[in-house]
């Protein structure tokens, strides 16, 4: 029994549109970083402030080089499931 046309079409819409909630544009991204380094207590317009952002930035490559690497060495993996 396969399911109706819309409700097929209805989940990857949703998959989209929440995927596209969850990104963040590059300006965004910046005054995020910022916005943490002031958290930690440094002051705008400082070299201290400015490493700090440099810091949080190098930081975030790091974590997404990781999940990229783990993704990739996942997919790399034999499936256990072998469809019997």
């Amino acid at each position: 029994m396969t399911a109706p046309l819309w409700r097929t079409a209805l989940f990857p819409l949703i998959g989209l549109f929440v995927s596209g909630c969850l990104t963040t544009s590059p300006e965004q991204q910046a005054k995020r970083n910022e916005e943490r380094c002031v958290e930690r207590g440094y002051k705008p317009n400082t070299d201290e402030f400015a490493d700090c952002v440099v810091r949080i930035e190098n930081e975030r490559s790091a974590r997404m080089d990781a999940r990229h690497r783990e993704e990739v060495s996942r997919s790399a993996m034999p499936s256990l499931n072998r469809g019997y």
